[in-house]
């Protein structure tokens, strides 16, 4: 799970979890122990009851958000002891509140980080100010640079080879004056930027994305102090949508960023780490299985949803076990995962376990 900083932020300790009208606050209590913990207890049901009615197997692992390996190793070397029907990545969440879906597809990733360096040393403005090269000022021209005013990313054929969503996957995404008030409220902003062109539900889960996620260098503590810093650093992750090759597109971005520098400015770029989008389909038995559970349990049928984030061992799933992929999950909208008081409902706990019960018998009678 993510840090739990800042702390100041939370109203009750991130690791003790505290309940609150109806919702448990406490740091990966949505992303991913609640979802974790119904999955076993729809278990624990099934063991107390006799069997489950299918064979299962849990595979559970926590460096999922340091882009650990452990997990895609042990799956490839395993492959054929991992053998199975069907898979669950049971980590994803509801496209709106009271709306289950079910993943049709996952936006990959490439994380990267954009160093330049100036001269030798840091210099005083005063003496230095009007010739030395600035990194800095180098580096925030970079960045704003690669995307226009409308929110479209200017790399190169970044876009090339974009597959769209299909009309049927169109056809279950939230939209209307609702939906848009309640993305509003979740980020705490009056102001949607991006593309206008595309609905909100496109923009959010199935078209790329280009974000600054950090921005280091010079002077940044209390006070003044009125130096050319020798070195700056940004950290830039862009989210990838089916059609996209994560190589090809860290080695245009790279590539691109480099032509953007100023004389007596070095750039380097480096790959953080990537993960392929995927597209793992709805149209199989267990995406059958799971939209009847769902319905079952939360009286609403799940709805196609390309999910707006990425999980890096689905691809992993899909090359070395070869089997019909299902990716939903229990968490809400505005439940925080990855801030402050991220929380998950108890009410979702209870109902996902009935769900997951129901998901287990109907992939016997499916």
């Amino acid at each position: 799970m993510q840090p739990p900083d800042p702390l100041e932020e939370w109203e009750s300790p991130p690791f003790e979890p505290t309940v609150r009208g109806g919702l448990v606050y406490a740091r990966g209590a949505a992303d991913n122990k609640g979802n974790h913990f119904a999955a076993l207890k729809a278990a624990e049901h099934w063991f107390r009851a006799g069997r489950p009615p299918v064979n299962l197997r849990y595979l559970i692992e926590g460096e999922e958000e340091i882009s650990g390996v452990s997990l895609p190793r042990y799956i490839r070397a395993n492959a054929e002891r991992l053998a199975t029907d069907y898979v669950l990545v049971w980590d994803g969440g509801f496209a709106s509140d009271g709306v289950p879906s079910l993943t049709s597809a996952l936006r990959g990733i490439v994380y990267t980080e954009i160093h330049a360096t100036g001269a030798g040393t840091d210099l005083h403005s005063g003496g230095f100010g009007g010739a030395a090269p600035n990194p800095l000022n180098t580096l925030a021209r970079i960045l704003g640079e690669l995307k226009d005013r409308d929110g479209h990313i200017t790399v190169p054929g970044f876009y090339d080879g974009v597959i769209p969503p299909t009309e049927e996957e169109k056809a279950g995404w939230p939209r209307g004056p609702e939906y848009e008030a309640t993305v509003k409220k979740i980020m705490q902003s009056d102001v949607f930027e991006g593309e206008a062109e595309y609905e909100l539900a496109e923009r959010l889960g199935a078209r790329p994305t280009l974000d600054v996620n950090g921005f280091l260098g010079g002077f940044t503590e209390e006070g003044s102090k009125t130096v050319i810093a020798r070195q700056a650093m940004a950290k830039v992750s862009m989210r990838l949508v089916p059609g996209q090759d994560p190589a090809r597109i860290f080695d245009t971005f790279a590539e691109y960023v480099s032509e953007l520098s100023t004389p007596g400015v070095k750039v380097e770029v480096r790959d953080l780490g990537s993960a392929p989008p995927v597209v793992c389909g709805i149209d199989h038995p267990a995406a059958r299985a799971a939209a009847d559970a769902f319905e079952k349990a939360f009286n609403k049928r799940a709805q196609p949803r390309r999910m707006g984030g990425s999980i890096p061992v689905a691809i992993d799933f899909q090359e070395a076990l070869g089997a019909p992929m299902v990716i939903s999950g229990l968490g809400q909208p505005g439940s925080g995962a990855h801030s402050p008081h991220e929380c998950f409902s108890l009410d979702h706990f209870h109902r996902g376990i009935e769900m997951l019960v129901h998901f287990m018998d109907g992939l016997r009678t499916g």
